[in-house]
């Protein structure tokens, strides 16, 4: 007779069964008793391969059991040990669970938790504090004096913002102690250790600080023979800052090419005892310098150092400012070298690119056109160009050169009397456009609104604009508020703006109260967006005894109703605050109301940002009126202004002269209240004696 399938479990009946094979794996024999003293039970023999399961553990022929009569197991296979037996082997676990003591583990006597840290994690934890303060817990006791000056917590010793409260000891005592360790040492402005290098330096030279990367002594009071020390004995040093020290020569730089060969960055600006000698052996034996500094340099109009810098095209910033050493010829073979072939159809040289990110060449006085014309399509990498205070320079030197940079982000061009509009129109024309942040025209003298207005409109980047001293207007000012505004909109009322472009305007004859308004006014502008359609739901219920008059009350009134959803649509209006505001630098007498306003913007603070510009704004047109009614030497002023402004701003769009004939055509012009009559020629104007008036004016 066939036996019956058995019937699979489900359930509860199924899971205790997994638990029932679980106990008797004989992996558990293997891992001893528990501490409880939890035991194995002795096998089991069944004489049967379907039996009934063995009662609940510890109570024998129980009731309850953990399996059903249905449950099965497996059978083993025939002509084994087991088999011939006839017996299967079942393995039963007792276990308990542990005890959970209520009561606190017993408190270990003179328990230090610090003091048990490892000096790793001592050392970790104290590596987030500032210098100052790990030199504060240093007077606690020895050993944590031990440990503060522990050579790992100065790998970087930078006594940049703190070298004025520090002492010379303590720093010295840091050097010395922490020496080797040391990769990265600034000691800028600590005008302290002078007397410290003649009793030390040349321990811890020779002894210490072995391991530099970066050295900077600007403003140190360091001995020659010291700075020597440091040069022969750091051949691992990448970043060298040594400005305005009488105390680096020649002799310095030659050290440096011969045991400094790894150097990166060089910046010896306003060295005055270096020149172009000891600089050629710099270049020729540091072949990964990428950094050259060497401002007021001597000898630039050397052609061997010049050619030296076009055969070693790896310097990508170059700073010559104020070196008057440096010529046209000069700069022709840095960037083209010598006899370069010409391209017979677009008449340009054909020479490698040179890959200068940054350049500044300020105050070359004998650079002209002819050497800047050299830079246009040879720079196609330039990110940042400085060209200040040469008054020699024309647009012809700038046309061509703005179109070939494709990547300029900083453009420098201060106190260049004979720059016009017309290079700021093809800048905004250029593909720098796109990429520049931050521009400066200060006293040029001849550029207005024509040239900047365009930039404002090309220049979605635009961070920065100097503006001061020139001959713009308050529509540069008006579209500066409008372009900012354009670069995107907030909807959370208290989240606070950005700082988007910085303007500084001061000094500008045509800038009045009214532009400055116009830039308040951009800055806590809300304007309104799309409205917002939101469906509201609301519960109401229905009488049945109102069921003929129709009438609707509503849900909770307490009688027996039927309840009734009506869904409403509402409309939500979106108000839109400035991303972005502008920080303006404008008049010294109206900046104390503009930086407030700023303020009150940057913090979120709309409402008493717009009510600070009405009431300024009312002060300033009552201001005008008593001007206008008491004080006519004030009207006088305030037209001047307003006729000089009207002839620059026809002069920019016009390109015409002052008008000399007058309105009846005999060359005479007559103001009420001036007190000066023109005739054919405008003589120089002359003041009065004032008497009184007001103390800020």
């Amino acid at each position: 007779m066939s036996q019956e399938p058995p019937q699979k479990l489900k359930g509860r009946h199924r899971l205790l069964q997994g638990l029932q094979r679980m106990s008797s794996s004989p992996s558990l024999a293997k891992m001893g008793s528990s501490p409880q003293g939890s035991s194995i039970s002795p096998p089991i023999q069944v004489s049967s391969t379907f039996v009934t399961p063995p009662g609940t553990p510890g109570t024998p022929n129980s009731s309850s059991s953990y399996l059903d009569t249905h449950s099965r197991f497996r059978p083993l296979e025939t002509g084994s040990a087991a088999a011939s037996s006839e017996h299967l082997l079942l393995r039963t676990t007792k276990t308990t669970l542990h005890e959970i003591s209520e009561k606190p583990l017993p408190r270990r006597e003179n328990f230090n938790f610090w003091a048990d840290l490892p000096q790793e994690i001592r050392i970790q934890v104290l590596s987030y504090l500032a210098p100052k303060e790990i030199i504060r817990l240093s007077a606690v006791s020895k050993a944590w004096q031990d440990m503060c000056f522990d050579g790992q917590l100065w790998t970087v010793l930078d006594c940049q913002t703190y070298y004025q409260k520090i002492t010379s000891e303590a720093l010295m005592k840091i050097m010395l102690r922490a020496g080797a360790f040391v990769k990265n040492l600034n000691l800028r402005g600590c005008v302290q250790l002078r007397d410290q290098w003649l009793s030390l330096g040349t321990r811890m030279t020779n002894q210490e600080c072995r391991n530099l990367e970066t050295f900077s002594i600007e403003g140190c009071k360091i001995e020659r023979s010291s700075i020597h020390f440091f040069l022969l004995r750091n051949p691992k040093l990448l970043h060298l800052n040594m400005p305005s020290m009488s105390q680096v020569s020649n002799a310095t730089l030659k050290i440096i090419a011969a045991h400094c060969r790894n150097l990166e960055l060089l910046n010896i600006n306003w060295c005055t005892n270096c020149d172009n000698r000891g600089l050629l052996k710099v270049i020729q034996s540091c072949p990964n310098l990428t950094d050259l500094r060497a401002s007021e340099v001597r000898g630039l109009d050397d052609p061997e150092l010049a050619l030296e810098i076009y055969k070693r095209n790896n310097i990508e910033r170059l700073i010559l400012a104020g070196c008057e050493s440096l010529t046209d010829e000069a700069l022709e073979v840095m960037v083209r070298g010598v006899d370069p072939k010409v391209d017979i159809l677009t008449d340009r040289v054909m020479v490698p690119p040179r890959r200068w990110r940054h350049l500044d060449i300020s105050e070359c006085r004998q650079l002209t056109d002819r050497g800047l014309k050299a830079l246009a399509f040879n720079v196609p990498f330039m990110e940042g160009l400085k060209l200040c205070k040469d008054a020699s320079l024309t647009d012809d030197a700038l046309l061509d050169l703005m179109s070939s940079m494709s990547r300029l982000t900083h453009l420098e061009l201060e106190e260049l009397d004979l720059l016009t509009n017309e290079v700021m129109i093809k800048l905004a024309k250029s593909p720098a456009a796109k990429t520049l942040e931050h521009l400066s025209i200060s006293y040029c003298d001849q550029i207005g609104d024509v040239g900047v207005l365009p930039i404002l409109k090309s220049c979605p980047e635009l961070k920065s604009l100097c503006i001061d001293n020139t001959r713009i207007s308050d529509l540069v000012l008006m579209e500066a508020s409008e372009q900012v505004r354009k670069r995107g909109n907030i909807t959370k009322k208290g989240q606070r703006p950005k700082k988007g472009m910085e303007l500084i305007a001061f000094d500008c004859a045509n800038v009045t109260w009214a532009g400055v308004r116009e830039i308040m006014q951009g800055n806590c502008r809300i304007l309104q967006g799309r409205k917002k359609s939101v469906v509201k739901e609301t519960l109401m219920s229905r009488s049945p005894m109102d069921s003929d008059t129709d009438t609707v009350s509503p849900a909770g009134s307490g009688s027996a109703s039927a309840s009734q959803e009506m869904r409403r649509v509402i409309e939500i209006q979106t108000l839109l605050f400035p991303a972005q505001v502008i920080h303006l630098k404008a008049f010294h007498i109206w900046q104390p109301t503009v930086d407030a306003h700023y303020q009150r913007c940057m913090t979120a603070r709309w409402g008493a940002a717009a009510r600070l510009e009405g009431k300024w704004a009312e002060w300033m047109v009552a201001t005008e009126e008593v001007g206008n009614v008491g004080h006519g030497w004030g009207a006088r002023r305030r037209r001047r202004r307003q006729r000089e402004a009207e002839n620059r701003v026809r002069e920019d769009t016009q390109g015409l002269v002052h008008d000399t004939d007058g309105p009846n055509g005999t060359g005479t012009e007559t103001e009420d209240m001036s007190g000066l009559e023109t005739g054919g020629s405008r003589r120089p104007a002359r003041r009065r004696a004032r008497s009184g008036g007001c103390t800020v004016m």
